[in-house]
């Protein structure tokens, strides 16, 4: 008897078990977290991705903590996450982005997804110490532009963030060290602007100080914390306000103590060099997309996207400042800011952030907070009670005119 020859079978793909789709629904959290998604958003796009998955998911989001529940009420499973605050990562959330897509249209299975979410966490930056070291100096020199310090100042400034950006990074190495990284910023910033008055002078040495730390202020933490508490997340919101609030005190500290030794130090000559004209307002503009595309961990393809970021909030702002005031005339630049990336967006189908966070972060009011700061370590209660009243106006400014943009042109879903 002829026996018939087996037929040739292709070797099938292993189907998703109910587990791998959890544990990628967890990396995405993780994912989503690890590059600045605030609680309102992350909870929103991972219970949107459960149901994508088939999977009832609930999230609790903090700064610095995740529980994430997957399945029914009576047969719940529970992950805690113990996370870092996240930073903003560009590149990688559009990547991130990406991923999950392909996982959600079936392209990818969720156990390959989970692996290229981890590789992605993995994989170095893309601007090494050097390129940080000159987006802190860059970020500086804009800075002292804008404060209206003239060309000494901004080449003070320069100097001085390269510096500090250089202390930063080493610091940030060692977790032990980079709780004190704002503080030590603080001092470097104080005692070195003496410096390079005392070598160059005449040098306006407070627009040096602030410039030079102005990458270190938490106004974009504080603008994203009163975001969260008026989107109702109450517990994200509250720790994410008190962390930038440490922050400015820090810098504060910092500063007061670089100010009582100065004390003991010659005096020096503290005068505004010649100002600049108006127009060298764009190249400082240019200056701070530089930055902000290697701060923000950006691509070089994007750079054109992040100029215009900054150019639509700078001007939208300086428009706003005209028809209502400067402290409220950045809500119209944050609403241009954040109805343009919600259009960019639907239309290439890339996060609005791509768009929204270059463009607002040259608004944010650190600057403004860290006058506070500076204030009550001076004993001038009423002046540092009323720039802190400022830097609240104006991040509430800012988080109304987000708002505001979100219901002309609602985000587009990612999941």
């Amino acid at each position: 008897m002829t026996q018939l020859p087996t037929p040739f079978q292709e070797p099938k793909q292993d189907l998703d078990t109910k587990a791998d789709a959890e544990i990628f629904l967890v990396e995405c959290a993780r994912a989503l977290h690890r590059y600045g998604a605030p609680a309102h958003v992350l909870e929103a796009e991972m219970v949107r991705t459960g149901s994508r998955l088939a999977i009832a998911v609930q999230i609790f989001s903090l700064p610095t903590y995740l529980a994430i529940s997957v399945g029914p009420l009576d047969r719940q499973r529970t992950f805690h996450l113990r996370v870092d605050p996240g930073s903003i990562k560009l590149s990688s959330r559009d990547e991130m982005h990406a991923i999950q897509r392909q996982v959600l249209e079936g392209e990818l299975p969720c156990a390959q997804g989970t692996r290229a979410l981890r590789e992605l966490h993995l994989r170095p930056s893309d601007f090494g110490m050097v390129w940080q070291m000159i987006a802190y100096g860059l970020s500086a020199a804009a800075a002292a532009r804008f404060f209206t310090g003239g060309i000494r100042e901004i080449l003070a400034s320069a100097i001085l963030g390269m510096l500090i950006g250089t202390m930063v990074v080493l610091l940030n190495m060692r977790r032990d060290r980079a709780a004190v990284t704002e503080f030590v910023a603080g001092i470097v910033a104080s005692l070195g602007a003496w410096s390079l008055a005392w070598i160059f002078p005449p040098v306006a040495t407070n627009i040096v100080v602030l410039a030079s730390i102005v990458s270190l202020l938490p106004g974009y933490t504080l603008t994203t914390s009163l975001t969260e508490v008026a989107t109702r997340n109450l517990a994200s919101g509250g720790s994410r306000f008190v962390g930038a609030a440490m922050t400015l005190l820090a810098l504060g500290f910092g500063v007061a103590i670089g100010d009582k030794i100065l004390e003991h130090l010659p005096s020096i000559q503290s005068a505004v060099s010649d100002p600049l004209l108006p127009w060298t307002i764009l190249p400082a503009a240019f200056s701070i997309a530089l930055a902000m595309l290697i701060l923000l961990q950006a691509k070089m393809s994007d750079s054109f996207i992040i100029l215009c970021a900054v150019l639509l909030g700078l001007y939208g702002a300086r428009f706003g400042a005209v028809l209502v005031g400067p402290q409220l005339g950045v809500c119209i630049g944050a609403f241009l800011v954040s109805l343009t990336g919600n259009i960019f967006s639907h239309v290439t189908k890339r996060s609005p952030n791509m768009v929204i966070a270059p463009g607002l972060i040259p608004l944010v009011p650190g600057s403004i907070g860290m006058r506070g700061a500076a204030a009550l370590f001076h004993n001038d209660a009423a002046s540092g009670a009323s720039w802190a009243i400022a830097a609240l106006v104006v991040a509430g400014s800012l988080v109304a005119g987000l708002l505001a943009a979100n219901v002309f042109v609602p985000p587009r879903r990612t999941a």
